[in-house]
């Protein structure tokens, strides 16, 4: 065995040991099962280096300053325990939504919903394909993405050919940035989401509840700020090249099975919740490779491939692409430690007294949270660390007016809003890639506007509404 096979091999294997620790960690309390979470996970990032980007290193850097500084310090075994279960966590719900992809690749519907969807009408296009990046992004994540910007290459290649350049790139333009909308919404409502969920694990108190009505009633207010954007900002088409009826290619049905797979995964893990008595995210780690390995076997079965094939083949794909997220895996995985290592070395009553100081309202907090989240991912450092550490130190100073579900809302909003704006965060970099544009052209001159202003009225808005709630 070559050494590069060895390492692979190595790597799948501490991340299989991380999952099997964080569902053991379900059913058995014990400091050793988030301690042998640890261990694994950093001899999967150590032999996983050479595949991390500027923001791996930055987090992992800071991830492994801090944990020295709480060691000296004299953490103790159960604080520190804590923080290794919600790394071993987000590692895990991360690898195993790779199981997601890997049977959504296989699902003939997934093929034909993302040709429905990117063969609309130019009056309905921007909305399909808003909600083609939501639906897409909740089941398969960055593979969505690919999946649906890589038909409309297709599309307008076969469609656009009679336009003029600059026409050409608007409707690029335009149906790209309605994908990386519509998949920067996940985080306000999606129950299997990494998003949502990091916001539940920094805010104990916080239920799943307490936040998604409201974040679905935001994801459809975002919806529609982004198509009156589009809308007011579409360029004239002259009658003479507007195009002909697009072709019939394939129904909406194959877009209602999507939805339905989304709706079912998400009442599984909201039957196991209610019905077992497990915490919400201990009910998702067992519904998402439970669906996944029934979705593939459904799929066997229906194929001819035979079920238990189909669900090995799943289960081996799965398991391959565990070293090539191990950029993701490093940033995601570091905020669920660094949520309890930052309130284990702040002076939590010290800062306390000077938020107590410089903010004199909740809207003053809202601003404060939302800033700070979109400056910093604007430099680099991943939503999930802000949304993270924030969450954590919210829950901690207890600012009157300020409940933990409205400063998650706020965090996760302007998570959405930042998620297609800066080109160091992967969404925008790995859409620039797909359609041959530079991430500064996707995010900043493309979506700029959108973010931007959505941003500004996400605060506002929510701003208002804390303070209208203390009246």
């Amino acid at each position: 065995m070559t050494g590069g096979r060895l390492r692979t091999v190595i790597s799948q294997t501490c991340i299989v040991i991380v999952i099997a620790a964080s569902l053991a960690g379900i059913f058995v309390s014990s400091h050793i099962i988030g301690i042998a979470a640890g261990i694994a996970l950093a001899v999967f990032l150590a032999l996983s280096w050479r595949r991390f980007t500027v923001a791996t290193w930055i987090t992992v850097s800071l991830c492994a300053v801090l944990l020295a500084l709480a060691l000296l310090r004299g953490i103790d075994l159960h604080t520190l325990s804590r923080g290794l279960e919600r790394m071993g966590f987000l590692a895990t719900l991360l690898a195993l939504l790779g199981a997601l992809r890997v049977v959504a690749s296989d699902a003939p519907e997934i093929l034909r919903a993302g040709r429905y969807l990117t063969t609309r009408p130019p009056g309905r296009r921007y909305l399909a394909m808003n909600f083609g990046g939501h639906v897409f992004g909740v089941l398969i994540n960055l593979g969505g993405i690919a999946i649906l910007l890589e038909m409309t290459r297709r599309s307008l290649e076969e469609t656009s050919g009679h336009l003029p350049a600059h026409l050409r790139e608007w409707r690029l333009r335009r149906m790209t940035t309605a994908v990386l909308r519509g998949f920067s919404l996940a985080p306000l409502w999606s129950p299997i989401g990494l998003g949502l969920n990091a916001l539940l694990l920094a805010m104990p108190d916080l239920r799943y509840g307490d936040v998604a009505p409201a974040g679905l009633a935001a994801a459809v207010l975002f919806l529609g700020w982004g198509w009156f954007l589009d809308w007011i900002g579409a360029p004239r088409i002259p009658a003479g090249l507007k195009p002909g009826p697009s072709p019939r290619t394939a129904d909406w049905s194959s877009v209602a099975i999507l939805v339905t797979h989304v709706g079912l995964l998400a009442g599984l893990v909201f039957v196991m919740h209610a019905g077992t008595g497990l915490q919400f995210q201990q009910a998702l780690l067992i519904a998402v490779p439970a669906y996944s390995l029934a979705w593939a076997a459904w799929l066997g079965h229906r194929g001819g491939t035979g079920a238990m094939t189909q669900a090995r083949h799943a289960a081996t794909g799965t398991i391959r692409r565990f070293p090539l997220a191990a950029a993701e895996i490093g940033v995601f995985a570091s905020a669920g430690l660094l949520s309890v290592l930052v309130l284990e070395l702040l002076p939590i009553d010290q800062v306390q007294a000077a938020v107590a100081s410089i903010i004199g309202a909740p809207w003053q907090m809202i601003t404060l949270l939302n800033l700070s989240m979109f400056g910093l991912a604007a430099v680099g450092i991943n939503p999930i660390i802000t949304a993270s550490v924030m969450g954590s130190l919210v829950t901690q100073l207890d600012i009157p007016g300020l409940s933990d579900a409205a400063a998650a809302l706020s965090l996760a909003g302007t998570w959405g809003c930042v998620m297609g704006f800066t080109p160091l965060i992967t969404t925008v970099v790995y859409a620039g890639a797909l359609i041959g544009r530079t991430p500064s052209v996707v995010g900043l001159r493309w979506n700029g506007l959108y973010c931007l202003s959505s941003l500004a009225l996400w605060t506002v808005g929510v701003g208002i509404v804390v303070e209208l709630a203390m009246l």
